[in-house]
């Protein structure tokens, strides 16, 4: 038996829910399609900055989006071995400036926040995409269980080894950039407040690693995630365990505070960093992919949920103003690209000033604002997708596409 639809979205995910939320409120049906027998999301925390955050609220989520987001005060950063303090960024003068806060949400309670709003039929699980059949009249998707739908249009939100960009484009040869990562999440009742003082929030950058701490869920637990450069090849996995101790030994000589946090970790998942080319294969025809699946990027800036949230949101806004979907993927993608290439390159660029092995020309950076997000944010936070859905966005000149040559 084939089931047919009008719009299809693949990937249940934290974009395939808030797709499937935007399509819903702009009075759009469609189906969604996820491979796992219940929604759920890999990772502990997800961090939305200001713009995100409109995108969400436009969702028609504002309210349960407001309950499950935790506010910290801002971001401390210090010294990895000597605890200077270096630089402290302040997210309620930034909510503030652009209208609205910025976000740390544990992953599995935003994706709950976006399903709870959604018709529970619309949802298929255990549906993993096996086969991709492009044809004129629609596209046909074939799923491991053996399920077949004909949808006259498709929505790719499966994530960073998607099946339909695997079908659009072949292999995209992700690249080990030599860093890997790890991620430990703690009950704060254990975490003395000394350590996260004073803002509950804390980055200790050094030679070749950083690391983030700060709380979640209303401040019940505290999320850690570290990077460091690593020769060492690491599997691109979410959920690979790691060792403690490794991850303790992977930061020298850490000042009082970092060394008492690590000291409490007794789990810990490990991966590594890959990148992917940053380019414009974002869809084509019925086809149209989002999130990950078009334009996977390195954690560096914060971003990769953002830039999701925001196709979501503006996809939905395109689609509800074209008569022809086709038209409405065209039109999405000439605005996007521009953007999210910025935001990719933006990220790249992080992860290599975060590791910079000179801690005084690193120091002088973060206070002249040079070399940094922080220095030149207006472009990115700035940009709100629900009055800019369809204007061509600014983007920083140094992490913008190179102008067009003419043949």
């Amino acid at each position: 038996m084939v089931m047919k639809c009008r719009i299809a979205i693949v990937g249940g995910g934290l974009a395939g829910a808030a797709t499937l939320n935007a399509l819903h409120t702009f009075g759009i049906e469609a189906e969604l399609f996820e491979a796992a027998p219940a929604l759920g999301e890999i990772g502990a925390a997800v961090s939305c900055s200001p713009q995100a955050v409109k995108a969400l609220w436009g969702l028609g989520a504002k309210g349960r989006i407001d309950a499950v987001g935790h506010r910290s005060p801002g971001e401390y950063t210090r010294n990895m071995q000597s605890g200077e303090f270096l630089q402290f960024r302040d997210r309620f003068k930034l909510a503030e400036k652009w209208g609205a806060p910025y976000y740390s949400f544990h992953r599995a309670d935003l994706l709950d926040a976006l399903a709870a709003g959604l018709d529970q039929s619309h949802i298929h699980l255990g549906h993993r995409l096996a086969w991709v059949n492009e044809r004129s009249d629609a596209v046909e998707l074939v799923f491991e269980n053996g399920t077949r739908v004909e949808a006259e249009y498709v929505i790719g939100a499966d994530g960073v080894k998607s099946v339909l960009r695997q079908a659009l484009y072949g292999d995209d040869n992700p690249t080990y950039t030599g860093q890997m990562a790890w991620r430990a999440l703690l009950d704060a009742s254990i975490v003395p407040d000394w350590i996260l003082e004073p803002s509950g929030q804390t980055e200790w950058v050094g030679p070749g690693a950083h690391v983030r701490a700060y709380y979640i869920r209303q401040k019940k637990l505290v999320n850690i995630v570290t990077q460091q450069d690593t020769a060492e090849w690491v599997e691109e996995s979410w959920n690979k365990q790691g060792d403690p101790d490794e991850m303790r030994a992977s930061f020298e000589n850490p000042e009082p505070r970092l060394k008492e946090l690590l000291g409490l970790v007794t789990k810990c998942m490990k991966w590594g960093l890959f990148a992917r080319p940053i380019n414009d294969n974002w869809g084509r025809g019925r086809i149209q992919l989002i999130g990950d699946a078009a334009h996977a990027m390195v954690p560096n800036a914060g971003q990769g949920a953002c830039q999701a949230f925001e196709d979501a949101y503006i996809l939905g806004r395109w689609l509800s103003a074209s008569a022809d979907p086709i038209q409405a993927f065209t039109e999405f993608r000439r605005v996007r690209i521009p953007r999210v290439h910025g935001v990719q390159r933006l990220s790249l660029a992080n992860l290599r000033f975060k590791h910079m092995k000179d801690s005084q020309a690193q120091k002088e950076a973060i206070v002249t604002g040079k070399g940094s997000v922080h220095g030149t944010n207006d472009w990115l936070y700035g940009f709100d997708p629900t009055t800019d859905w369809n204007k061509t966005p600014v983007v920083a000149e140094q992490y913008a596409d190179a102008p067009a040559t003419a043949a």
